[in-house]
């Protein structure tokens, strides 16, 4: 048992900065983009349709308020959606794997390889029309230390896995 417990200073950890993060796949920018687009989409429909049965939603200036705030959202959250793919990204590191996503909330979440309890890689319909995944790590702290790193190409994402896996195999033999 190692009864060794040396204080450190916070200046002389090592700097997460110097960390290279590796970029999501390109088709994970447009299918943000698609998402959000599709979710304003069937808003406008929605509004349309509860128009046909309340005429008052068709009425100026109440029209035109709504299709200017529609409008103005739309295009902030297509260009958010646009830009927070250059704030996303991995690293590996040989004892974990940090995510780093936030256009302007930044976080980064480092998930040691010996909390994790197994992996798994996910394919909804929409990310298999564009070729991507997303890999699932558990963690022995709940849902709430798990990590998911969408926007991956299968091969990426089976060779990370497969790499934590034998990581994750060998610190149960340690």
């Amino acid at each position: 048992m190692d009864l060794d417990n040396r204080q450190l200073q916070a200046h002389s950890l090592p700097n997460i900065d110097t960390i290279v993060f590796e970029a999501l796949e390109k088709n994970h920018q447009k299918v943000s983009i698609y998402f959000t687009s599709f979710f304003f989409i069937f808003l406008i429909t929605a509004y349309g349709v509860v128009g046909l049965f309340v005429e008052e939603l068709f009425f100026s200036p109440l029209i035109y308020i709504v299709l200017i705030l529609w409008f103005l959202i739309f295009f902030v959250s297509v260009y958010v959606a646009y830009k927070s793919y250059y704030f996303e990204g991995y690293g590996l590191r040989q004892k974990d794997i940090l995510f780093k996503s936030g256009m302007w909330f930044r976080s980064v979440i480092v998930v040691p390889f010996n909390r994790v309890q197994h992996c798994e890689i996910n394919q909804g319909p929409i990310d298999r029309m564009f070729g991507l995944v997303e890999l699932s790590l558990f963690t022995a702290g709940g849902s709430s230390s798990d990590l998911h790193i969408p926007g991956l190409s299968q091969e990426t994402a089976a060779r990370l896995k497969q790499f934590i896996t034998r990581q994750v195999s060998q610190d149960e033999e340690e």
